[in-house]
């Protein structure tokens, strides 16, 4: 009988407090110009289903190499320092300053300038031309790191549907400077070089 009665005793305590649902939070994915990895992985499926060829062109140091990239993971590789640059997450809420410039001439399109405060330098600026249907046209990224014992420069250009063009420098106290610079083309499939 005491053991019914605890049975029920907590039967009305857990009906009475309420245990909250075990609901699944949907998170929303960040389309915002500010949202770079989002934006990224978008523009890598549009491209591949729009089945355009990439031509990649890398220079190391002077010297140079082509190839076709054939495959998602080689325009992940591509992409991957615009992916870096996403300036959506919430640590960065206060890291920047922005700067927004309409232009009246051109429809609705919007430069935003994203300058970093000095708290951290990846990326240091952040420029992003913006259709008037939020579509990202032209986006330009700086990063710079050094010290007294490494230095690191970064600039990345991006046109959609047209080029992704990466510049790298970066020297190592006691070592040769390395400069590498990658430049990829995007060519409809059916097009001859």
């Amino acid at each position: 009988m005491n053991i019914q009665l605890i049975a029920y005793g907590c039967l009305l305590l857990v009906a009475g407090c309420g245990l909250p649902r075990q609901e699944r939070a949907i998170a929303e994915k960040d389309n915002s110009y500010r949202a770079l990895g989002t934006y990224c992985w978008d523009e890598i499926a549009r491209l591949k289903s729009q089945q355009l060829r990439v031509t990649k062109v890398v220079r190391m140091n002077g010297r140079a190499d082509s190839a076709a990239v054939r495959d998602s993971a080689g325009l992940e590789a591509l992409f991957r320092p615009l992916m870096d640059a996403d300036v959506s997450k919430p640590s960065l809420a206060d890291a920047y300053d922005t700067d927004t410039i309409v232009n009246q001439f051109a429809g609705n399109d919007t430069t935003f300038i994203l300058q970093s405060r000095g708290k951290q330098t990846n990326p240091y600026q952040l420029i992003l031309d913006v259709d008037g249907q939020g579509r990202i046209k032209t986006a330009r990224v700086t990063s710079y790191t050094t010290n007294l014992v490494y230095e690191y420069r970064q600039e990345v250009l991006y046109e959609r549907s047209k080029q992704l063009r990466v510049n790298t420098y970066q020297k190592i106290i006691f070592m040769k400077p390395e400069h590498l610079e990658v430049q990829a083309w995007f060519h409809p499939a059916k097009e001859q070089i």
